[in-house]
C-alpha cells in the first residue's frame, strides 16, 4: 500500500532533461593557450640559460643520483650529459671528499646553506681541472630539501694569468736586485777599502732580522736597504774616504751627510719597502746622539736599528785606511757595552746569540764573486 501511495504522490513529477555543458567563452580559451605558451617560453628560456651558463652545473638528489648536468659541465669534464643522468655522483665524478663528512651533500643536509672552495675536478682524460665549487641546497615547493646544485667555475685561465704575473714579478725582482748590486759596486769602486762592506752588512742584518723573527718580506727590505746604505758616500771625495789619518771636522761633516744624500737619491724610487727611510736612519742611535736627524728610541725604525748594529759590527771587524781590523770580539764588546744606550737591546741580543751559537760568520756568508 505504501508503495502505491508513493507512486501516486510523485506521479506528476517529470524527469529533468539532461543539461548541456556550458560552452567555454572564446576569450577564456585564448587566455589559457596564452598562459601555456608563456609557460613553454619560460621553460625554454630557463633551459637555454642552464645549458649555456659559463659555469658547469650539476644537480644531484638526496640519494646522490645525478639528475642533470648542463652542456658546460659536460664539455669541461669530458662527459656525455645524457649518460651520467641517474648515476651516482661519487661513481661518475669521484673526488677526495666523496662519501665523507666533507662531502657537499653531507654538509648541506646538516644545515649548511652555502659552500664555496677550490677543488681540482678530474676530466675523463685523467687531467685535473682547477675550479671554484659553489654548492647550494635545492628545495621543493614546501621548502623541503630534495638535493643540491653544484656550480663549477673553471679557473685554469686565472691560474695561468697568476703564473705569468708571478714570473713577471720574479723577473722584475731580479732586475731590481741586479740594479742594486750595480749601484753597490759603483760605491765600492770609489771607496776600495770598504769593498764588500755593504754586502757583509746586508748578510749580518738579514741574519739578525731572521733571529728576531721578522717576516721574509721585511728581511728582503732590509737586504735591499743594507746593500745600498752607503750610497750617499758617492758625493764624498775619494781622498777623504781613503785618508789614513784622522779626519778634520769639515771632512767628517761631509761623511756625516751621506745618510741624507743617500735618502735624497733613493726617495724617488718606489721600492716595495721604505728603503730611503732605512738608509736615512741607519746612523741614528737610541740616546739621540746619532745623525743626521738626532732621532731616539722608537722614533728610529726597527729595520734601521738592525742595520745600524750590523754596520758597526762589520766596520769594527774589518780593515780601515786609518786603522787595522780590530776583530769580532772587539765588535761584540762594543755593542754589548752600549746595549740599551746606543743600540736596541733586542737587536744586540740577537746578534750576540748568532755569533755565540756559531750560526753566523762573515767568511761563511760571503757570496762567490761572479766571473766577468
Amino acid at each position: 500500500m505504501k508503495r502505491q501511495k508513493m507512486i501516486k504522490e510523485f506521479a506528476h513529477v517529470k524527469p529533468e532533461k539532461p543539461r548541456r555543458p556550458h560552452p567555454v567563452p572564446a576569450s577564456c580559451g585564448k587566455e589559457l593557450k596564452r598562459k601555456e605558451e608563456l609557460l613553454e617560453l619560460a621553460h625554454a628560456e630557463l633551459e637555454q640559460i642552464f645549458q649555456t651558463a659559463a659555469d658547469g652545473i650539476c644537480i644531484i638528489d638526496k640519494e646522490y643520483n645525478t639528475l642533470r648536468v648542463n652542456q658546460t659541465f659536460a664539455s669541461l669534464f669530458g662527459v656525455n650529459k645524457n649518460e651520467v643522468n641517474g648515476r651516482k655522483c661519487y661513481d661518475e665524478f669521484p673526488g677526495l671528499l666523496c662519501r665523507t663528512d666533507g662531502c657537499p651533500m653531507v654538509r648541506i643536509r646538516k644545515g649548511v646553506e652555502r659552500l664555496e672552495y677550490e677543488v681540482e675536478k678530474p676530466h675523463r682524460d685523467g687531467t685535473r681541472i682547477p675550479c671554484i665549487l659553489t654548492a647550494t641546497p635545492l628545495r621543493g615547493p614546501r621548502g623541503e630539501l630534495i638535493g643540491i646544485v653544484e656550480d663549477f667555475r673553471d679557473i685554469s685561465g686565472l691560474n695561468r694569468v697568476q703564473d705569468e704575473l708571478r714570473h713577471s714579478f720574479e723577473k722584475l725582482q731580479k732586475t731590481m736586485e741586479g740594479m742594486i748590486q750595480t749601484v753597490a759596486l759603483i760605491i765600492e769602486q770609489k771607496d776600495p777599502y770598504t769593498a764588500g762592506h755593504q754586502k757583509r752588512v746586508a748578510n749580518l742584518a738579514c741574519a739578525i732580522a731572521a733571529e728576531i723573527g721578522l717576516t721574509e718580506d721585511k728581511i728582503m727590505g732590509i737586504r735591499t736597504s743594507a746593500t745600498v746604505h752607503d750610497l750617499g758616500k758617492i758625493h764624498v771625495p775619494a781622498e777623504i774616504l781613503s785618508k789614513p789619518e784622522k779626519l778634520y771636522k769639515k771632512e767628517f761633516a761631509l761623511i756625516e751627510d751621506h745618510p741624507q744624500i743617500g735618502y735624497e737619491i733613493l726617495k724617488g724610487i718606489e721600492f716595495p719597502w721604505p728603503v730611503a727611510q732605512i738608509v736615512l736612519q741607519h746612523h741614528e742611535r737610541l740616546d739621540g746622539s746619532g745623525y743626521p736627524q738626532g732621532l731616539s728610541a722608537e722614533d728610529i725604525m726597527l729595520e734601521a736599528r738592525i742595520l745600524g748594529v750590523a754596520d758597526v759590527v762589520e766596520a769594527i771587524t774589518s780593515h780601515r785606511p786609518y786603522r787595522p781590523a780590530l776583530g769580532i770580539n772587539k765588535a761584540l764588546e762594543e755593542i754589548s757595552k752600549n746595549r740599551g744606550i746606543l743600540y736596541d737591546p733586542k737587536v744586540v741580543d740577537a746578534c750576540l746569540s748568532l755569533f755565540a751559537g756559531g750560526r753566523f760568520d762573515f767568511e761563511e756568508n760571503e757570496s762567490p764573486v761572479r766571473d766577468t
